[in-house]
């Protein structure tokens, strides 16, 4: 498969997720935030099986306290396990490890197995905002249960006229996970941040309230910040995109 088919809508060819999700600090001045993403983009993208990257942004209204994190897809489960581990402990820069930077606070780190992903909308143009759903089970049946599951849940989102849809699930930790990829719901007024569209995914229906198996341990949505892609030596490799920029800064 080329670079350029890899991202047509359809099934999204990956067997391993890793998420990360931290607050925000001070440290850092927003304005310099892209310059800095772009240069960590350019490492953890070449790593072995990256797929894709959803950098998550949300700025709460009220209390202005700001969560990014990462939401990313490679090839392998062994290929997630391996780039999780050396995001914990390996990838440091001026000595430091990216995940203990000042720059963040509450940090979370797991990886999942990919149950199903799917691509409803073209990444590069319909994909803005997302919702992770994370549970937390004690059901030995789980895997299975999520196998048959999936055809009805991507038919749904289909129908709901989602972006994407991915299903996750780490049986050692006892959790499943979720990630729902939306379209810009309306225009955005210039200048202004896209409330509407972040609220909407975040207040929409989730696929799970009717699970009476499992408890629910996170919900949040962000903006898509920027999408990664792999960043490779192919004459078709794609650039990152920026989805809500502006008003969001980009390099």
């Amino acid at each position: 498969m080329s670079t350029s088919d890899r991202y047509l809508p359809g099934p999204i060819d990956v067997a391993g997720c890793v998420f990360d999700d931290f607050l925000l600090t001070d440290h850092l001045p927003p304005h310099q935030a892209p310059a800095v993403i772009e240069r960590d983009r350019l490492i953890m993208s070449a790593r072995p099986g990256f797929e894709r990257k959803l950098l998550p942004l949300r700025v709460e209204q009220d209390t202005g306290k700001a969560y990014s994190g990462g939401r990313y897809l490679l090839r392998t489960y062994e290929d997630a396990l391996a780039f999780a581990d050396w995001c914990a402990n390996d990838f440091e820069i001026d000595g430091v490890l990216i995940l203990e930077r000042p720059d963040f606070a509450e940090v979370t780190a797991q990886v999942y197995r990919v149950i199903g992903a799917h691509d409803f909308k073209d990444v590069h143009r319909a994909q803005v905002a997302y919702r992770t759903e994370i549970w937390r089970t004690r059901d030995r049946r789980t895997e299975d249960k999520l196998v048959n599951m999936w055809p009805a849940l991507r038919d749904r989102a289909a129908e709901e006229n989602r972006s994407a849809l991915w299903l996750l699930h780490n049986a050692e930790a006892g959790e499943v996970a979720m990630v729902t990829v939306i379209d810009r719901v309306g225009e955005r007024a210039p200048g202004e941040l896209d409330y509407a569209s972040l609220n909407a995914v975040e207040t929409g229906a989730s696929y799970g309230d009717e699970w009476n198996w499992v408890e629910k341990t996170f919900d949040r949505s962000h903006w898509v910040f920027t999408i990664w892609f792999p960043n490779t030596r192919d004459a078709d490799a794609k650039p990152p995109i920026w989805p809500n920029s502006p008003p969001l800064p980009a390099p």
